[in-house]
């Protein structure tokens, strides 16, 4: 398989992630909170799960805190691994979830550990996949 026809295939995948991403405090103010994504779609998040995230993140940072939180897996010598590479994202999920592994400024997390991100942010996260061409 050529490289382009792998980063088309990649693409395809990525569909779901937002064309453009809204903070946390514009969500919580919206009566139906929903992002707009690449694939023309709109996905609502539940705003037990925006509350759950504001209750970590300080009032002031609401204006900054870009949802979704974008979980980025990747492929690391042959490993599966996830990446969170927002600086408040990562601050985030250090306080709610406990996880601290940081490698080059950036969260990793093991495969195991998303499904307990995942189960209490379902609508507020997204994952995303990279391949290194």
């Amino acid at each position: 398989m050529n490289e382009k026809i792998l980063a088309k295939m990649i693409e395809s995948v990525n569909r779901h992630m937002p064309a453009v991403t809204k903070t946390l405090e514009e969500l919580l103010n919206e009566k139906d909170p929903t992002i707009l994504a690449k694939d023309g779609n709109e996905y609502y998040i539940e705003s037990q799960e925006l509350k759950f995230i504001a209750n970590y993140v300080e009032e002031e940072e609401r204006k900054r805190f870009r949802i979704p939180l974008i979980l980025e897996m990747c492929e690391i010598g042959g490993e599966r691994v996830v990446f969170v590479r927002d600086k408040l994202h990562i601050e985030f999920i250090k306080k709610a979830f406990g996880f601290d592994r940081m490698v080059n400024d950036n969260l990793m997390l093991y495969l195991y550990e998303i499904p307990v991100i995942r189960k209490k942010l379902r609508t507020a996260s997204q994952v995303i996949f990279r391949v290194e061409l």
